[in-house]
C-alpha cells in the first residue's frame, strides 16, 4: 500500500519574530511607554475592572522581540510610576489605571464617560453667590465687585476621587442652578437647558502643580504630590465668557488628551 504524504494543517503562516534593535537600556525605555500606552488605554482593564493583570514575561519578551531582563526591566520602570503592583508568584497588576479625558471637546465629565458604564458621583462642597474679583471680572467681562455664581464640586469615579471644581460663573448661573440636581448632573447640561443658549468654545491652559493640603484631603492624596490643573474659561456660543473653572485632577488617576489635525498651508520646517 502506498502511503499518503502528510498534509500539513492548515495554518496562517506566523510573522517573523520581532527583534529590538538597540541597547538594553533604550529597549527597556521602549517597552515601558509600549506597554504604558497600553495601560492607559485601557487594553489590559481600567478604572473599575476587577484586578487588571498583565500577561507573563516570557510573553511579552516574545511579542516585543526583547530578551526577559528587559521586560523586568521595564516593568520596574512602571511600577516606580505607580502603575502596575508585582506580586511574586502570582503576576503583574495594574494598580494605576487612569481614565482618558478628552479635552478637544466641550463636553463634561458624565458626558464624556457616557459609553463607559461608570458612575460619576459629584459632591457639592459649596454653592453660593460671590464678588467678582478683578481677575474674574477680567476673565467674565464684568464690573469689579459684580455678583458671581461660585460652585465647588468633589468629582468621583467608581468610588475614586478624580478631581476637585471650582467654578465662578456669570450671575445668571444663580437662577439656573435652583432646584437642580447638582450632584447627579453636568453643569454644562444645565446651563443650556435653563438658559436656553448653547455653549461655543473654550480655552484651556494645563499645568502640572502640587496639592495643597485641602485638595490633597479631598483627592485622598497627600499634600505634595503632583496634580493637573485645568484652567478653562469657555464661553457662549454668541462669545460670552461665562464660566472661569479651575479643575483639579488626580495625576494618578487621569490622562489628558486631545485630537489636533494638521492645518493645512502650514510651512514645513
Amino acid at each position: 500500500m502506498t502511503s499518503r504524504p502528510r498534509i500539513p494543517p492548515k495554518d496562517f503562516p506566523r510573522p517573523p519574530a520581532r527583534q529590538y534593535e538597540g541597547r538594553r537600556e533604550d529597549a527597556s525605555r521602549w517597552v515601558r511607554d509600549s506597554l504604558r500606552t497600553q495601560i492607559l488605554e485601557g487594553e489590559f482593564g481600567g478604572i473599575g475592572a476587577p484586578r487588571p493583570m498583565l500577561p507573563p514575561e516570557n510573553e511579552l519578551a516574545s511579542e516585543m522581540g526583547v530578551s526577559r531582563n528587559v521586560i523586568r526591566e521595564a516593568l520596574d520602570l512602571l511600577r516606580a510610576e505607580g502603575l502596575i503592583t508585582r506580586v511574586q508568584g502570582a503576576g503583574t497588576f495594574v494598580t494605576g489605571a487612569k481614565l482618558r479625558q478628552p479635552i478637544d471637546r466641550l463636553v463634561g465629565l458624565a458626558e464624556s464617560l457616557a459609553g463607559h458604564r461608570l458612575k460619576v458621583a459629584n459632591r457639592v462642597l459649596a454653592v453660593h453667590r460671590s464678588t467678582a474679583t478683578p481677575l474674574i471680572a477680567a476673565k467674565l467681562q464684568l464690573p469689579e465687585g459684580n455678583p458671581i455664581a461660585f460652585i465647588e464640586r468633589l468629582r468621583s469615579v467608581a468610588n475614586v476621587p478624580l478631581s476637585l471644581d471650582t467654578s465662578a460663573l456669570r450671575p445668571e448661573a444663580m437662577e439656573a442652578f435652583e432646584g437642580e440636581d447638582l450632584e447627579n448632573q453636568d453643569v454644562f447640561s444645565i446651563l443650556e437647558r435653563k438658559l436656553g443658549a448653547r455653549l461655543g468654545e473654550a480655552e484651556n491652559t494645563i499645568e502640572a502643580v502640587a496639592a495643597d493640603r485641602g485638595t490633597a484631603r479631598h483627592l485622598e492624596i497627600k499634600p505634595g504630590e503632583p496634580i493637573l490643573l485645568l484652567q478653562r474659561l469657555t464661553r457662549l456660543a454668541d462669545g460670552t465668557p461665562f464660566d472661569l473653572e479651575s479643575v483639579r485632577y488626580r495625576a494618578d488617576r487621569v490622562s489628558l488628551f486631545s485630537v489636533n489635525p494638521r492645518t493645512t498651508g502650514t510651512p514645513l520646517d
